[in-house]
Parts: structure tokens; sequence; C-alpha cells
């Protein structure tokens, strides 16, 4: 179904993996042409991740619902949405979203015209709302004015909708200097400590290096998932991500690492990997993503010391900006002392069931939270 709106902007939404790979080079053109680029809002991102969740999905309670803008029959903007069902506790609600996972920055729109291509999103959105209660649209980025494009748009219709921010900020740290003199800037007591880590770390003939092409180091990957499996917090075993999903991580080593958008700090010794750190490279930000370290060195604080050879490659290599992305994890703020913000926007229609069941949905999302300290 095409839609044609006010703004010159048709809508086409795309269903199917079929359909969805035939936008791959109109994707992949405006990803190159970003302004503010999102590793998180690439095709291949988007592809790898939909083709598990899809394959997880027994129940068929997701669908695509990702938005090519044409302007001039031409691919000009993308949105990458699905359709989702939520239930439990005897109730659901159709739900708009993200892809969802293990994004941490979302944008409603990849393009250049973000004022027409926000405005015909809404429009769709309003066309289409007798087939969801909610628009559930999590960690969106302020980049420019976006969210006041995205109000302004909304402001022209009867939908309901809130903005509110997330609780959880996004730590960074500048890249204005080499190593050597950001570690100055730290605490007396700071900078002792790292330096006699750093020490300790050269007695015991640990190294590290940066590698930007992962995909060419034959069982990498099986070396990271290995780590992980081990990794613990606060004595407990935690819930893995690349051994959890080893199939898209393939995937995204093999397809990112050729467009420079990965990097990894390994730290070795003897050739055996103790710690890493995995993170993108978006323009000139450096986005780090997921790290563990093997416990038996923990002593050492592996994953911790991994980060003064990132900072430096950073600055080396023109990078402005360490983004520590979502959470306020205490080593974080050892580090970085300014945050980024991203929001959650809702959006309901006028009509009563859309309204009660976005209401006892939130509710009890709310409740879940507070319980156990994780969204759903």
């Amino acid at each position: 179904m095409d839609i044609a709106t006010e703004s010159g902007v048709t809508v086409e939404r795309i269903t199917s993996e079929k359909a969805l790979s035939g936008v791959e080079e109109d994707w992949n053109r405006l990803t190159a042409k970003s302004e503010d680029p999102n590793v998180f809002m690439t095709f291949e991102w988007f592809q790898a991740w939909n083709h598990r969740f899809t394959q997880d999905d027994h129940e068929g309670r997701r669908r695509l619902c990702v938005l090519a803008l044409k302007q001039d029959s031409a691919v000009a903007g993308i949105s990458p949405l699905i359709h989702r069902t939520a239930s439990g506790f005897g109730f659901s609600v159709r739900k708009v979203e993200f892809l969802g996972g293990h994004a941490d920055y979302n944008d409603l729109v990849l393009g250049n015209d973000l004022a027409n291509q926000s405005k015909a999103v809404v429009t769709f959105l309003t066309q289409t709302q007798a087939e969801w209660d909610l628009v559930d649209l999590r960690d969106l980025r302020e980049t420019g004015n976006s969210l006041t494009l995205i109000k302004d748009a909304l402001a022209h219709t009867e939908l309901l909708y809130r903005i509110l921010p997330e609780k959880e900020r996004y730590l960074y740290l500048p890249l204005d200097a080499p190593w050597a003199e950001m570690v100055n800037r730290l605490s007396r007591n700071g900078r002792q400590t790292l330096r006699k880590k750093q020490r300790r770390l050269e007695r015991m003939g640990l190294t590290v290096r940066i590698i930007e092409n992962p995909e060419e180091e034959p069982g990498l990957l099986e070396k990271l998932t290995a780590i992980e499996k081990q990794k613990t917090v606060r004595g407990a075993p935690s819930q893995p991500l690349i051994a959890a999903y080893p199939e898209v991580f393939q995937s995204l080593f093999h397809k990112f690492g050729p467009r420079g958008w990965l990097y990894l700090a390994l730290m070795e010794t003897g050739g055996r990997a103790v710690a890493w750190r995995l993170g993108f490279r978006c323009g000139r930000r450096l986005w780090d993503y997921s790290t563990a370290y093997d416990p038996s060195f923990s002593h050492l604080s592996p994953g911790m010391m991994l980060i003064p050879a990132i900072l430096d490659y950073g600055f080396s290599h023109g990078y402005n900006e360490h983004d520590f992305l979502r959470g306020e994890e205490s080593y974080k703020f050892r580090w970085a002392n300014e945050s980024h913000q991203t929001y959650r926007l809702m959006i309901w229609s006028r009509r009563w069931t859309s309204r009660a069941r976005a209401a006892l949905y939130l509710d009890l999302k709310a409740r879940i939270y507070s319980l156990f300290g994780h969204r759903i």
C-alpha cells in the first residue's frame, strides 16, 4: 500500500524480507550520505536482527512495517519500524515500534529531508491507526531539531502523544587530546591507580591492539564468545550478547568490517585473549558497545584498562568523541562527565480501546520495571 502525503512524500510499506532486500541499495546510499551516521540504522543491522527475531517469533506476533519514503519516485528516506502484538495477563496490545533488541540509538527517519519525511511518517500512522493501539518508539536521538519536527507533525493531527526522556543517560568523553594528556585531568588518586595497573599489565606481558577488520582474523569470534561466557556482574553470571547471537555478529563482522564501521580492542598474553571491547565507528564518533574479560584477570581490571588504548586510537585517527552508550555503570563516571539524552515517543489514537489497551500495557511495564529493573 502506497500513501501519498501533502508533504510531497509517498510512503511505501515494506512487509516482507524479499521486499526489504529490494531497498538494500537505496538504504546503503542513504546511510553513506547521512550527516549524523548511526550504525543501528543501517540495512545490515536491521536485516541481521530481523532475520533472527523472525526465527524466534514462533507465534507470528511481529511483522515488518519498514517505510520507504519516496520523493519523485526515488527512495529518499527509510523509517525502520515493525508491528508487534504484545500480550500477557489476559490482554494484548498492537504496537508499532523500532526493531528492538540491542540498538542503543534510534532515529525515526534516515534521510536528509527530516521535516517532510517526519510529516509523511505521521500521516501514515494517522491513516493506519485502526491497525495499532500504541506507537512506542524508544531511545530516539535528538539530532538537530528532529524532535521539534516530530512534535510539529503530530500537532496537526488528532493523535495523542507524549515525548519523555529515557531514564538512562549516555555518558561520553570528548577526544581532544592524546591519553598522556587526558590522564592528567583525572584526580591524583585516579592517575596513580591507572598508572599502577598499567605497570602491572606490562610486567605480566599483557598487550593491547586495536583491530579495525575483525572479519579478517580466523577464529576471533570464537575467542570473544569464550570470554563472554565467563562474564559475571556482581558475582553472578551475566547474560551474554555475542555468545547468544553468534550468527548475527558473524554477519555484522563480515558486512561492517569492510565498510569501516567496527573496531575491537583486544588484550592478549602469549596469543591468549584476556579481554575485549567491541565498538562502532560512526562518523567522527566512537561508540563503545560491549565488553568482557577473563575473570581470572579481574584483579587487573582488564576491561577498564582497554579504554586508554581506545582513546589514544580515537584521537590519533581524528575522532572527536567516545560514547559509552546506554547505561550509567559506575566505571563510566571515572572517564566521562558529559552525557547525551534519548527520548521515548508514545502515540495513541482517540479510540477508547486504543487508550485503554495502551494505558494498561504501560502501567504493567512500569510495574515490571520497578520489580525487576528491565524493560519489556
